[in-house]
């Protein structure tokens, strides 16, 4: 194999670990604003913790089945 080979593999190899590290960052940016909404924070001051908008927090909280009324209406993230 020739250097330029191993560098290649090296830099996908270097890229799907980053993909898993995001993919893990996600989870647990997921279940903390699940935790803060539960504990009664804002959705705007969990926008404002995280660096994201109100709508990606309520699209977060969403997908786990709660609506802007507090509603579940669908599995939570454990």
């Amino acid at each position: 194999m020739t250097m330029e080979n191993e560098s290649l593999e090296a830099a996908a190899r270097a890229v799907r670990d980053a993909q898993e590290a995001l993919h893990a960052a996600r989870r647990n940016l997921t279940r903390a604003v699940l935790a803060a909404y539960a504990d009664g924070e804002p959705v705007s001051r969990i926008a404002e913790r995280t660096g994201r908008t109100t709508t990606d927090v309520w699209n977060v909280l969403a997908v786990h089945g709660i609506t802007r009324g507090g509603n579940l209406n669908g599995p939570q993230l454990a």
